[in-house]
Parts: structure tokens; C-alpha cells; sequence
């Protein structure tokens, strides 16, 4: 499958170095100003989407696709009770036990589209911000790889029977208890050092 990426987090290039063994990954649109920027030097650098391609995949992108057509999201949690920001910060926060991704297309509505597949992860509690994004980061490449195998099972031109539900959004910075907002903006400082010390930051 000839895939076009709109991202470049660290998870983008995580999920793409394990893509290529079975896709070819056409080039990458960047995000604009991406939180944990990766390593995407092996991958070509596009501004605008080329003639010839077969999905469009957005991992971690932030800004919104507009050509919808064959496009999808990998989403970090599950839809649709986790849409939206801050995914991981609530799951902690509500004292839940799993959280997940979900692999679906895309729509003109945030996080709400016809669902490909989705998967579970465990969560501990003596989970941080910090411990669960790497679960998360480990867990996302081989799920995505998952995904686009069912994808191309059930093709293309069934993709819009699939089961959709709306979600619940989280708003970034909006749904933060005023009390923990100090805790709040260090849960991104201690996540990006983390990246930097595991050498998974492009600086």
C-alpha cells in the first residue's frame, strides 16, 4: 500500500520505520509545531500531497486534513469515550484500568469516524504520564501494522459500513481541575525528557 504521512512526533516516526517493511510510505507532510518531534530524516519531505497514493495516514498531525477521501487517524485512545487532547492525563486522573488506540477514517468531525480497529492496554496503579506514554509509544507501531493489514481486508469501498460513534472530546487545557495545572504542564516536561534520555528526540 502507497501511504502518505501527515505528522512527525516521535510516535510518526516510530509506526513509519516499522510501516515500511510491508507499505511504501510516499513522503510526510510535518506537523506545524509538533510537541515531541521525531526522527523522520529517513522519510521524503512533502508540501502538498503527491499524484500517486493510496491512503492518507495522520499520526499525532496538528492541523485538519481537507482532502477526507481515503484518509485515516491513528488515535491515542479509545473512541468513543477518550476523544480529543490529554488522552493519557485523564485516564490517570479518572482512575481508569485500560486505555487504548483506535485506527479509523477520517471525517470532518474530530475524533468521529467509521472505526477500523482498536486495542487495549493495561493501566497500573503506579502508572505516570511518563510510564504510560512509553507503553503507549511501544505498543502503537505494531497495532497501526495490524490495522492497515485489516484495512486491506476489508477494503477500501467498505470502509464507510463500519461502525462509527460519536465521541466524547477532551478539550487541551480546557478539562485540567485548576488545582492541577502546575502538575498538568509538568506531565509534557517530564515525558520530553524522558524521550530526550531514551535519544527518541530530534532537537
Amino acid at each position: 500500500m502507497k501511504i502518505v504521512i501527515f505528522g512527525s512526533t516521535v510516535m510518526t516516526a516510530k509506526v513509519c520505520r516499522l510501516l515500511k517493511e510491508e507499505h511504501d510510505i510516499v513522503g510526510y507532510i510535518p506537523s506545524v509545531k509538533p510537541n515531541f518531534p521525531g526522527d523522520m530524516s529517513e522519510f521524503k519531505r512533502i508540501r502538498q500531497l503527491p499524484e500517486d497514493y493510496d491512503i492518507k495516514l495522520s499520526i499525532q498531525f496538528d492541523r485538519k486534513i481537507k482532502k477526507l477521501e481515503n484518509a485515516f487517524n491513528l488515535h491515542t485512545g479509545i473512541l468513543g469515550d477518550w476523544g480529543g487532547c490529554d488522552i493519557l492525563y485523564h485516564t490517570l486522573k479518572s482512575g481508569h484500568h485500560e486505555q487504548g488506540l483506535t485506527f479509523h477514517g477520517l471525517t470532518s468531525e474530530y475524533d468521529y469516524g467509521p472505526i477500523i480497529s482498536k486495542v487495549t492496554y493495561p493501566v497500573f496503579t503506579d502508572d505516570t504520564p511518563v510510564t504510560l506514554y512509553e507503553r503507549m509509544l511501544n505498543i502503537t507501531p505494531g497495532f497501526c501494522t495490524t490495522a492497515l493489514r485489516t484495512l486491506e481486508n476489508i477494503g477500501l469501498d467498505r470502509v464507510s459500513e463500519c461502525h462509527q460513534v460519536k465521541p466524547r472530546i477532551f478539550k487541551r487545557k480546557v478539562d485540567i481541575d485548576p488545582g492541577g495545572l502546575e502538575e498538568y504542564k509538568q506531565t509534557y516536561y517530564r515525558i520530553y525528557e524522558r524521550l530526550k534520555l531514551l535519544g527518541e528526540i530530534n532537537e
